[in-house]
């Protein structure tokens, strides 16, 4: 724990001076001069610090001050918290907060004011200061290649009768190249679509100093140091070619896929910040996040929709639409028809396109970070599409029934098609519900102690 030198007051790093300050004497100093407590044990460099972890979902978070944890940032319950005194490993590298919670949450307040069916709920005070600054583990590659190549490039040089003529070449180069800052987090709670959406800049990485992590928490690494391996080496073949093909001597010859064999040279653990939000779903069966890079501001965000907002702006668009369609203001049984028909197939586009995105999600296919955890390997879901949308086919094909039948009475085809619009209405609500769905995650603790959110 870091100590004023002063008054042996706590000690808080300041983001927007970059200096450490005490909260009682005011005394300011620079992080890269103030000595730290860095203990050396067996020749291995170890932070000393609380580990809070969460008696809800299992998640632990570090700090390294006496800074109390109120609620769990992944799941959101209140004072649940167990405390022990743990050491870990010295990172190699951290990027110090460049931005305070003033500024994360004008940033997030940004975001919200652009989405126009966020629920007002979200905007609430009392939630906005929930965000929690949390320095997240990261791996940090180095990859390179030294060495000859060999490449193979083709040029057109003439056409003769019905032959066209190319120039083949082979070119024999020297290359040293190498690809730096590729990162990848090392939290299994962390997604891989959240960490990517928001990168850091690693020219801003520092050599790593404790004195940066007062008034913050950090998590900490929990999946294998190579799990990233192959996705950074596709990272840095697919740069290289990008700049080797637009190079002249390459392109000169008609050599436009030159492809690197990287190796990874070194991995280093950097701590990069970020804000970190959890709101709870009204059942509490679920949570969205909302993520801001500490260092840029770039915001990350479940965006859940109200569904009121939604069914008032999809009415008014669906009445200024219908009428453009039908400007003699004549509303015609078979036209009505054919639009409640054309209603139902958008519904069923958009349920069918969001559920394949919601299994995606549920299984975390492309979260390389929470497979590398052998326990979740076998926890794929499988969603029942046919209960999500036996509605909208049925809003379909009503419709048209009797628009293809040689029924006559009009209070058939008006019938069918009110019918219809109801369903599409429900459906839409449904959809609504199926996007919330996506952009939630499962309570931490049915990962964490394969438990049941009902339970």
């Amino acid at each position: 724990m870091i100590k004023c030198p002063n008054c042996t007051g706590e000690l808080n790093f300041d983001p927007k001076a970059t200096k450490v300050v005490c909260e009682y004497c005011g005394s300011i100093f620079d992080p890269k001069e103030l000595n730290a407590k860095v203990k050396v044990t067996k020749e291995v460099e170890t932070i000393e610090g609380k580990s809070y972890t969460c008696t809800q979902c299992g998640a632990a978070v570090m700090t390294f001050d006496n800074t109390a944890v109120t609620f769990c940032s992944y799941c959101g319950s209140q004072a649940m918290i167990e405390q022990n005194m743990v050491k870990q490993n010295k990172p190699d590298w951290i990027i110090p907060f460049k931005k305070d919670k003033n500024d994360c949450i004008n940033a997030y307040k940004s975001t919200l004011n652009k989405a126009l069916f966020t629920p007002n709920s979200l905007k609430d005070t009392a939630t906005l200061e929930k965000f929690r600054g949390i320095y997240m583990p990261y791996c940090n590659y180095d990859l390179e290649f030294k060495g000859r190549k060999k490449f193979k490039g083709s040029t057109y040089s003439h056409r003769s009768g019905d032959y066209q003529i190319y120039n083949d070449y082979k070119l024999d180069t020297e290359i040293d190249s190498y690809c730096r800052g590729v990162s990848y987090d090392m939290s299994s709670n962390f997604y891989d679509d959240y960490s990517q959406s928001i990168p850091f800049d690693t020219k801003e990485k520092e050599p790593f100093n404790p004195n940066y992590l007062p008034g913050y928490y950090a998590d900490k690494p929990d999946i294998p140091l190579e799990t990233y391996d192959s996705i950074a080496l596709d990272v840095a073949k697919s740069q290289s070619k990008s700049y080797l093909a637009k190079h002249k001597d390459f392109s000169k010859f008609g050599c436009y896929n030159p492809m690197i064999d990287y190796t990874v040279k070194n991995r280093s653990i950097a701590l990069y910040p970020l804000y970190f939000l959890a709101i709870r779903d009204k059942k509490e069966k679920n949570v969205y996040y909302a993520i801001v890079n500490g260092q840029t501001g770039k915001v990350a965000a479940d965006l859940p929709v109200s569904f009121p907002k939604y069914i008032i702006a999809s009415l008014i668009l669906s009445v200024v639409i219908f009428l453009i369609i039908n400007s003699n203001l004549v509303v015609e049984p078979i036209s009505l028809c054919i639009f409640s028909t054309v209603m139902a197939f958008i519904s069923l586009v958009m349920s069918i396109s969001q559920l394949s995105a919601i299994e995606k999600k549920a299984n975390h296919s492309d979260d390389e970070g929470y497979m590398a955890k052998k326990e979740n390997i076998n926890k794929k879901q499988k969603i029942f599409k046919f209960g999500y949308l036996y509605k909208q086919i049925i809003a379909m094909i009503l419709p048209l029934f009797f628009v293809f039948s040689s029924v006559a009475e009009d209070i058939f085809f008006y019938g069918s098609a009110i019918i219809s619009l109801i369903l599409v209405l429900i459906s839409f609500k449904e959809l609504v519900k199926e996007h919330n769905l996506l952009v939630s995650n499962r309570l931490p603790q049915l990962e964490k102690r394969g438990g049941d959110e009902n339970v």
